[in-house]
């Protein structure tokens, strides 16, 4: 696996890939009733309407720029650094990481900014015009928290990933290069993750919105979004769990109860709902059900190799290096050709002054991922290490 890296948070990371089917998520009850009484208690009256086709619609002149003949002729290998130049500059700095506010494709040109949905969004729209193999797809990374107005968000990571065609389909079949670009490379070792549809990322794209909205104190607002998420994709867990919240303040207990065992029983990452039907349990003083789901959450976070990373850089962001060692040496056993916990391991075992095994773990992640843009910062800080 060859990996190029082009700036700080733009990363295209080749990669050769085999075929691999969709694996499909357990069916959940729906919530038809619940979501009705819910509808009628928070005076909801119609959706925000967003079409999937205004969301990924591309300004005028990257359109045109993206349309020129020549760039159409090229390899697929080629087009991908052209859809790069065009996007980003030839410098890679056109855009700034991070937004207030996750925008479609259109307003994020305009800005030269955005969130890693914003900037998949566009990216994901310039490579499809670019006549390119584009999918957008969602990444299993450590989870990151973020309190705002005091309420806990936790953020998940998406990106995307563009099939390198061969002119030579019996070369392509056997090849299957696909490059991941990613705005945020130290998350991801440039792994593939699971593939999300337009109307998944719409869904993705209101979620957003509505916790923006929640923030803002706006829970009218944020009902509506949350609504339309679902709307949108009727299997998203996250704005089923996020809908709860509201539920829950608003007095309908029941009702976001049945919200979040739909959500356990949709996400591939079941802890953020676990917990929060826990904590609804134990101030129900259900206290016998409410163990129950303690224990559901304690065995799917010790089997969860990205619940210990997320343990481990939480940790080592506290100066607890000692823990940091010992929860990520923990994810190290329950994972293989995970870069990023070679690479924290690295730099907790640099601070705890075992140098050598630092260096072990970063031969480690470069045997893994040749031009890591993490390798290289725990380089330098080893070798200024006597």
């Amino acid at each position: 696996m060859s990996t190029r890296h082009l700036v700080p948070l733009l990363a295209v990371s080749l990669l050769v890939a085999a075929l691999a089917g969709c694996a499909t998520r357990p069916p959940a009850e729906p919530v038809p009733d619940v979501l009705a009484r819910a509808d009628a208690a928070f005076g909801l009256r119609e959706l925000p309407q967003v079409e999937a086709q205004t969301l990924f619609a591309l300004p005028p002149d990257l359109r045109e720029m993206l349309q020129q003949p020549e760039l159409r002729a090229l390899s697929s290998g080629q087009r991908l650094n052209a859809l790069i130049d065009a996007v980003f500059g030839a410098d890679r700095k056109r855009f700034g990481y991070g937004s207030d506010q996750s925008t479609p494709a259109a307003q994020t040109w305009a800005r030269r900014r955005g969130d890693c949905l914003s900037l998949t969004i566009l990216t994901y729209a310039a490579a499809r015009a670019l006549g390119l193999d584009a999918q957008m797809q969602e990444v299993r990374v450590p989870a990151v928290y973020e309190r705002r107005s005091g309420i806990d968000f936790v953020n998940r990571h998406v990106n995307v990933v563009v099939r390198l065609r061969s002119r030579n389909p019996i070369e392509d079949v056997l090849q299957m290069q696909t490059a991941v670009i990613d705005f945020e490379p130290l998350l991801t070792g440039g792994e593939r993750g699971t593939p999300l549809s337009e109307a998944a990322v719409l869904a993705r794209y209101y979620n957003n919105l509505g916790s923006q909205a929640l923030a803002a104190g706006d829970s009218q607002r944020a009902y509506g979004l949350y609504r339309a998420a679902i709307t949108a994709d009727p299997l998203y867990g996250a704005a089923h769990g996020n809908l709860a919240l509201l539920l829950q303040q608003r007095g309908m207990a029941a009702e976001a109860e049945r919200l979040l065992r739909r959500a356990v029983a949709l996400g591939d990452q079941p802890d953020v709902a676990l917990a929060a039907l826990h904590q609804l349990l134990l101030t129900q003083q259900r206290t016998a059900e409410a163990e129950v789901v303690a224990e559901q959450l304690r065995a799917a976070q010790e089997g969860d190799p990205y619940h210990w990373i997320s343990r481990g850089v939480a940790a080592l962001n506290e100066g607890r290096d000692r823990q940091a060692v010992a929860d990520l040496e923990h994810a190290q056993e329950l994972t293989a050709g995970f870069t990023e916990v070679h690479g924290w391991l690295a730099l907790a075992y640099w601070r705890m002054g075992q140098a050598g095994r630092a260096r072990e773990q970063l031969a480690q992640l470069e045997a893994l991922q040749s031009g890591s843009a993490l390798a290289g910062k725990l380089r330098r800080k080893l070798t200024a290490t006597p």
